[in-house]
């Protein structure tokens, strides 16, 4: 892993005042609704959506689920129309929900977000007017952000849908048979339940016991910042669409390893070649600063910037068309990634427009990632070598699937390596 970045300031030491201050600037408004398309009428059916629910048995337990919340009186009245991308018996035991008995059982505190966050008012959308440009679209659902505690705003919690040659998505739960239409709206199945985000950023990944490093190095990177200049406020404001590769603990130590290791044999080499004595009194030193655990983060070690600037990467980012500043606008789900190597710019580019970004590459088994992986191949300034070691990994679930961690403003994933931008 290079870890020369940390001695060339340039990049690191004008990228903070500048990226964040534009990005708090723009963020400090509502959360963008996709704009409503208004299609000609499409269905043939005479049945409501909620008709067709209580009549189809293999439904069972969504219309048991929509009967107590009081969605499926709604889903009935033929003069609204509906997006509902419906999880059917099957999709409900997947997820852990074996009956209608154990749906009946569910607190209204748990099943009307479940419920409601499946359901698209106002509009329908069909699997052709789904954009399938990166990431996905935005749809506003029934459920209200103002119910997810610790966030009291009046916005709609939205879904996301996307379209790829590969595959139909809601999040990241495959759709597998879309366009079913009705009366009032069209219903597209999903494979299992599609659960709404209850926490944002800044409290899962906090709390996240294998990311203390990250939040300690967040810490640093906000030193002398304020309001929403810092990432910790970014991370905590309710109304971002973030996408956050966030460092594991032990991908953390092994830099920190090499940093102090690379910094001690260098020192020595100005003054003769390394010995023996010096390469175990390196190892020594860096294993003591590996020991000093997240606090390493916080002292002279490394500079304020060079950590602003190692965050930074860790955004992904796209420029805002008036102002061409580098904002952390955009949610991507695992399936969102392609297949073929592609590159996506960070907060970084801010500073440095030219800077290729991150290369980001999904593995599919079906409609399911089973592999992600985003490497580093900063080669700022021109004429750098690119960087050739291997790519981080996204964590993966124990059946093999790529971990998405939804959060209420962003997705998350937990990587094995610090990406550096060059």
């Amino acid at each position: 892993m290079k870890i020369n970045f940390f001695k060339n300031n340039r990049l690191v030491k004008a990228f903070w005042l500048v990226a964040i201050a534009a990005f708090a600037f723009s963020c400090n408004k509502d959360l963008p609704h996709a704009t409503p398309i208004v299609y000609p009428p499409v269905n043939n059916s005479s049945v409501s959506i909620g008709t067709a629910i209580s009549a189809d048995t293999s439904y069972s337990f969504f219309k048991a689920a929509a009967t107590k919340t009081g969605m499926l009186a709604v889903l009935s009245d033929s003069t609204k129309l509906f997006t509902v991308f419906l999880p059917n018996n099957d999709a409900f035991r997947l997820s852990g929900i074996s009956s209608v008995g154990v749906v009946n059982a569910l607190p209204l505190s748990k099943l009307v977000p479940l419920i409601q966050y499946h359901i698209i008012p106002g509009e329908q959308y069909l699997s052709t007017d789904v954009a399938a440009t990166f990431p996905n679209i935005q749809l506003p659902t029934y459920l209200k952000i103002g119910t997810i505690p610790g966030t009291p705003l009046a916005l709609d919690l939205s879904g996301f849908p996307s379209v790829r040659t590969n595959g139909f998505w809601y999040n990241n739960i495959p759709v597998v048979g879309p366009d079913m239409k009705f009366s009032n709206g069209v219903v597209h199945p999903v494979a299992a339940l599609v659960a709404p985000p209850s926490q944002l950023l800044k409290d899962a990944i906090y709390n996240n016991p294998n990311l203390t490093y990250f939040k300690a190095a967040i810490a640093r990177a906000d030193s002398g910042q304020s309001g929403l200049s810092k990432l910790d406020s970014l991370l905590g404001y309710a109304v971002t669409n973030m996408t956050v590769l966030a460092p594991n603990d032990a991908a953390f130590q092994t830099i920190i390893f090499g940093l102090v290791f690379q910094a001690y044999i260098n020192g020595i080499s100005q003054i003769h070649p390394p010995t023996a004595t010096d390469t175990a009194n390196a190892l020594s030193t860096a294993n003591a600063a590996v020991a000093a655990g997240p606090a390493f983060l916080s002292t002279n070690n490394v500079t304020t910037a060079e950590v602003a600037g190692i965050m930074a990467y860790h955004f992904l980012a796209t420029p805002n068309t008036t102002t061409g500043a580098f904002q952390p606008n955009i949610r991507a789900f695992s399936v969102n990634f392609p297949s073929m190597p592609s590159f996506y710019t960070t907060l970084v580019n801010t500073v440095v427009p030219i800077h290729p970004g991150i290369m980001a590459q999904a593995t599919f088994t079906g409609p399911f990632v089973t592999g992600l992986y985003f490497t580093g191949l900063g080669t700022f300034p021109s004429g750098g070598a690119p960087y050739s070691g291997a790519a981080a990994n996204a964590a993966v679930s124990l059946n093999g699937i790529v971990t998405d961690n939804h959060c209420v403003n962003g997705v998350y994933f937990v990587i094995d390596k610090v990406l550096l931008p060059q």
